[in-house]
Parts: C-alpha cells; sequence; structure tokens
C-alpha cells in the first residue's frame, strides 16, 4: 500500500534544482524535513501532555527556510500563484510588507500547498 497523500494539496514538491547548488538551503531543508520525525519520536517516548515541540520546531524551520530563500534567491521566488488565497489578497489588497510576501511565495517551492497558506 502506498502511504503516500492521495490529495495533491498534501504532496510536498520536489525542491527546484538550485536549491540543491546552496548549502545553506540544503541544510534548512533536511533540518525541515526532520523536524517533524523527532517531534514524533519524543510524543513516541513522552506520551500525550507534554509540549514536544516547545521551540515549533516544525514551523520555525519552515520559517527559516523561505527566509533565506527570500533574502538570498529572490531572484528565484516564484511571482504570485493565483490558485493561492494569500497570494491572490496580497496582489489585490497589498496588506502583508513585502519580506513577508517573498518569504510566503518561496514556500510555494517547497511545502504542500494545503500548509503553504498558512504563513
Amino acid at each position: 500500500m502506498d502511504a503516500r497523500p492521495t490529495d495533491p494539496a498534501e504532496e510536498w514538491p520536489l525542491p527546484p534544482v538550485w536549491m540543491f547548488d546552496c548549502r545553506v538551503c540544503v541544510e534548512l531543508y533536511k533540518d525541515m524535513k526532520r523536524a517533524p520525525e523527532v517531534v514524533d519520536a519524543a510524543f513516541a517516548e513522552g506520551g500525550p501532555g507534554v509540549d514536544h515541540d516547545p521551540m515549533d520546531a516544525i514551523v520555525s524551520t519552515q520559517i527559516r527556510l523561505s527566509q533565506h530563500i527570500a533574502t538570498r534567491h529572490t531572484e528565484e521566488v516564484p511571482e504570485a500563484d493565483s490558485g493561492c488565497e494569500r497570494c491572490v489578497t496580497d496582489v489585490t489588497g497589498g496588506q502583508m510588507p513585502r519580506a513577508l510576501v517573498l518569504e510566503h511565495r518561496a514556500r510555494h517551492l517547497f511545502a504542500p500547498p494545503s500548509i503553504v497558506g498558512l504563513m
């Protein structure tokens, strides 16, 4: 049985090739992909009732990667995705600062559509 998600919105995209040419991107990407496993292992060991991700590693690793891409690879950040509510809202309303817009758009490169719009 295939354990991959059946909903395309849950699929993690394959990062663009240029990310593998950047040592920092590679390390941040590895950290991001490992974070859920670390938190799950801590939960399995400690059980319910304790915050096993007190530093919000799952979210913060995604933020660090998107910040790096937005500041160091600005030219690689994709344009607004017309299918993304957050991208469309910013394009039409211009409510987010440019740095946050770039960070959000950078998430489209490495995160599933179902979570890209959360930040």
